[in-house]
């Protein structure tokens, strides 16, 4: 009864937002559009999208710019929730805004590294995430090297994170995502206790914790087919965090000799027993798959609780990147079948 009082009028709200997220006949229309012009056109149609796109001339509306307001859609929703949760509730979503932070981040490294625009976000991105963070997003936006980069972070704790590669030398852009995860993991599985208690923390250790772990397979799984690496270096990029994984099974994965042994080892793990397709060891194909089962099954094990929150905001983030896929489709002109075969999950 508790959870229906505490919950009720949130997950009301959620059933109304989740309602409103493109369904399969949308990303199939859209995939038929023959310009970016077209796509927008449509999405005008749809309330979410409206918001941020209504004001905008199509024909002139640059595509960076066009998929930074589709990801604007994505904070907006998440700021109506933080408005409608209550003291308790917005500990959680606070942590969870990190990964916001993280992308915000990561976007400029790449920026940084691959020499882009220096654009940054939009100034209402900007100033919704000064209500929460303490990143300098103009500074942020400008930064042409790692030290200026690094500067705009001064008041988070990101700064310390970034600031040991950088002291390293010869970090690449790889290293500094991966940094970004590791911390971003390892910090919520830290402080879990301390914010959520009861079946709140037992959502969050279900699916943050099956998150690391698939994490961590498709990591491990991706070194040793792709890269060879030696176990030593699989361990350095692991999250440093296990749930359903023993620690042994791990280790085992990770020191295997070839892919036969990786793929038997991978079969007695928790989930190549409980997901068949885990065992075939398409993990890169499936871990997406993996992700909505787990959202949906807490969601549905647990309806008035925090799960159906970080549930919608899952179901939101795959929206966007779905999209942003199909926009890059009709950009470039692919056939529908082939831009949809990249969504499908």
């Amino acid at each position: 009864m508790s959870g229906v009082m505490s919950y009720g009028a949130l997950a009301t709200k959620i059933r109304a937002m989740k309602s409103r997220l493109l369904k399969e006949k949308d990303f199939q229309h859209l995939a038929q559009m023959e310009n970016i012009s077209q796509a927008i056109a449509y999405l005008e149609q749809i309330p979410s999208y409206r918001a941020v796109l209504g004001d905008q001339d199509a024909a002139r509306l640059h595509q960076r710019d066009l998929e930074r307001m589709v990801v604007g859609t994505l904070y907006y929703d998440f700021s109506k929730l933080y408005r409608f949760c209550g003291k308790s509730q917005k500990k959680l979503l606070e942590f969870y805004f990190r990964k916001f932070e993280i992308s915000v981040i990561k976007r400029a490294l790449r920026r940084i590294f691959n020499h882009g625009d220096r654009t940054g976000e939009s100034r209402e991105l900007r100033s919704f995430f000064q209500k929460l963070s303490n990143i300098h997003m103009e500074e942020l936006s400008q930064a042409k090297t790692i030290p200026e980069l690094l500067e705009a972070l001064r008041d988070t704790s990101y700064k310390k994170v970034l600031l040991r590669l950088n002291n390293a030398g010869e970090a690449a852009l790889f290293d500094y995502e991966m940094a970004l995860d590791l911390y971003y993991f390892s910090e919520i599985w830290k402080q879990k206790d301390k914010i959520l208690k009861g079946t709140d923390l037992e959502m969050l250790i279900r699916t943050f914790g099956s998150q690391i772990d698939l994490l961590n397979l498709t990591w491990i799984c991706r070194a040793k087919k792709y890269y060879q690496l030696p176990a030593a270096s699989i361990f350095a990029l692991l999250i440093p965090v296990s749930y359903r994984l023993r620690d042994e099974e791990i280790s085992a994965m990770a020191t295997a000799s070839n892919g036969k042994e990786l793929e038997e080892i991978l079969a007695q793990t928790y989930y190549g027993r409980h997901f068949r397709e885990v065992a075939a060891g398409e993990l890169e194909k499936l871990y997406q798959q993996l992700l909505n089962r787990i959202y949906g099954e807490e969601r549905r094990r647990n309806p008035y609780s925090l799960a159906v929150v970080t549930a919608y905001l899952h179901d939101k983030e795959e929206e966007i990147d779905k999209l942003t896929t199909v926009l890059e489709g009709v950009r470039y002109g692919l056939e529908p079948q082939e831009t949809l075969a990249y969504i499908r999950v």
